[in-house]
């Protein structure tokens, strides 16, 4: 049976290793020579809306455009925070209130956050609606603050 497996062995080396290996080497050669970046795609940041004058559309519309990608960003963030407690808690079980906590607070804090600054503004929301809602929201505190003070 040595005779046998030596050549079974040498037959399957021959016809399946062989050529499979030699095609593998080949594209990784292929590959190493021009290789391909997978990154995220880099913006540069704009000037936010409330530095673009009124009738400069061009600012406008890239202020717009930011805020739209920072609004994206945001969401993702949630999202993750989101996947990750609930992750945790699968995790650690019984024991997950106590576990879990650091994370809690974290997303509890981003999502306050993200509240604080789109929500209410709905799904067609733009730059300029979400700057006058965070002006109208500093005013309000100044005015609460004032109030306290008297």
């Amino acid at each position: 049976m040595g005779v046998l497996d030596e050549f079974i062995g040498k037959a399957f080396y021959y016809t399946v290793d062989g050529p499979v290996t030699f095609i593998r080497d080949f594209v990784e050669k292929q590959q190493n020579r021009h290789p391909s970046y997978y990154y995220h795609r880099q913006f540069r940041r704009v000037a936010p809306v409330e530095d673009c004058n009124v009738d400069d559309y061009v600012c406008l519309f890239e202020a717009e455009m930011q805020y739209k990608r920072d609004r994206l960003v945001e969401q993702e963030i949630i999202i993750i925070l989101q996947e990750r407690l609930g992750e945790c808690s699968t995790r650690e079980g019984p024991n997950a209130k106590f576990a879990c906590k650091p994370l809690l607070e974290e997303y509890e804090i981003a999502a306050d956050n993200f509240e604080t600054k789109y929500g209410d503004l709905g799904a067609g929301s733009s730059a300029i609606r979400c700057m006058m809602k965070q002006k109208n929201r500093l005013l309000n505190e100044r005015r609460r603050s004032k109030e306290t003070a008297q």
